[in-house]
């Protein structure tokens, strides 16, 4: 095989190296493995977590390569859920809101919980998204962005989970510029964003930590906002630890009902039904309602027909949830 051909390819959607068995329209079909320069893409990372993966091959490079995402992410429940009810609700709504931060905003947000946990990295740590000395968090998650060279002192600069919204970027290099530099846009939906210093000692959640607690845990926050001060509609975080994250009632003005919410940000949804079905089924008389991003409401429906079999699971986007919730509100269901 040629080898320049396979890397070329590797740069392009996988749906020509899927089996023919293979559903039309697999979201994996998009996914390509290598950037313009030949290196891995985020998404390699995240199927490589969210899929069994026991090449040798990999395990060399990725100790994780064994580890089921599902393992993984509760993996990073069970550091927390020792903790006081209010603390472990503290601890996740900070992992949501101040994904990267400067050392000493973080020690004082955390106050007595910093240290304990092994969250953050130092961002002067991470190449990936220094555009010459500068790191610029996403509008969205507030993650780093990664910054991609492209050329003449110019970077794309972009955020892997949300550039389907866009959330993309261009940075121009600015000699003898005061203050921090501030991107160009490249959608009518982005927004502004600054830059901070990569070499000061900003830390950052890791991957791991951002694609399992962040993204859902700010899914999970923006319902609960979404939701609060409607007379007669009761919303709580965490009432079961870590069993699912919102507990949504309805009682007297509304028609009563009860809704139970578990927020997920997986990458392949097709992982993501085979860890659902391997969870035992829930006897509770309110199906768990897994929550997913609005984002990929169009892979939704390959979802839906793997927990077809699972009248204690249902699935929707954020959107369509608060949406369907209100609709309630307003006695329109």
């Amino acid at each position: 095989m040629d080898m320049r051909a396979l890397r070329r390819g590797l740069r392009h959607g996988l749906a020509p190296l899927l089996p023919a068995c293979c559903e039309d329209g697999d979201p994996l079909g998009e996914v390509k493995l290598l950037d313009q320069d030949g290196l891995l893409c985020d998404a390699v990372e995240d199927l490589g977590r969210e899929h069994l993966v026991p090449q040798q091959a990999l395990m060399e490079y990725w100790p994780w390569a064994r580890l089921r995402a599902e393992q993984e992410e509760q993996q990073l429940y069970a550091e927390i859920r020792r903790l006081p009810p209010d603390d472990y609700a503290k601890v996740r709504e900070l992992l949501a809101s101040d994904p990267v931060a400067e050392q000493g905003v973080l020690w004082e947000k955390w106050d007595g919980l910093w240290g304990r946990f092994g969250f953050f990295e130092p961002v002067s740590s991470w190449p990936w998204c220094n555009a010459a000395g500068w790191c610029f968090p996403c509008p969205a998650c507030a993650w780093p962005m990664r910054a991609q060279p492209a050329g003449q002192g110019v970077f794309a600069v972009a955020c892997d989970a949300h550039l389907l919204e866009g959330v993309q970027y261009t940075y121009r290099q600015v000699r003898g510029g005061s203050g921090p530099p501030v991107l160009e846009g490249g959608g009518g939906s982005a927004r502004r964003v600054e830059g901070f210093p990569t070499a000061g000692d900003y830390l950052a959640v890791s991957r791991t930590v951002w694609r399992y607690m962040t993204l859902p845990g700010r899914m999970e926050f923006a319902i609960r906002d979404a939701l609060t001060g409607i007379a007669g509609l009761d919303v709580l975080m965490y009432p079961g630890g870590d069993r699912y994250d919102l507990r949504i009632t309805a009682a007297e003005p509304l028609v009563a009902r009860q809704w139970r919410v578990d927020a997920k940000a997986w990458r392949s949804f097709g992982a993501l039904a085979d860890a659902l079905l391997e969870r035992p089924v829930l006897g509770a008389a309110v199906p768990l309602t897994i929550v997913v991003p609005h984002r990929q409401r169009s892979d939704l429906p390959l979802l839906q027909a793997r927990l077809a079999g699972r009248p204690d699971l249902e699935v929707t986007t954020d959107k369509d949830f608060v949406a369907k919730v209100l609709r309630w509100c307003r006695g329109e269901s």
